[in-house]
């Protein structure tokens, strides 16, 4: 079970890895002048609506899952036990 959730974290660790560059790669894109991702993504967007719906759904998830940790437990900011 420990080697399924190191692997979990590692690609949890992954994602937020591959965000950040593209968050790089669209600050560099919109000082240099070149095209920015955006450009790509607001097409694909508005030729499907519900995708970019569920996918924002799921970002959404996992950015609220990971920043706001248990409201109880080791992790959290009081030390108290449900």
């Amino acid at each position: 079970m420990q080697a399924l959730s190191n692997l979990f974290s590692w690609l949890v660790t992954a994602l937020f890895a591959v965000i950040f560059l593209l968050l790089v790669y669209e600050s560099w894109a919109l000082i240099t002048n070149h095209t920015p991702i955006t450009d790509y993504i607001r097409p694909a967007v508005h030729d499907h609506p519900a995708w970019a719906f569920i996918v924002a759904v799921l970002v959404g998830i996992l950015l609220g899952h990971f920043l706001w940790g248990p409201a109880s437990g080791r992790t959290s900011p009081t030390d108290g036990t449900p």
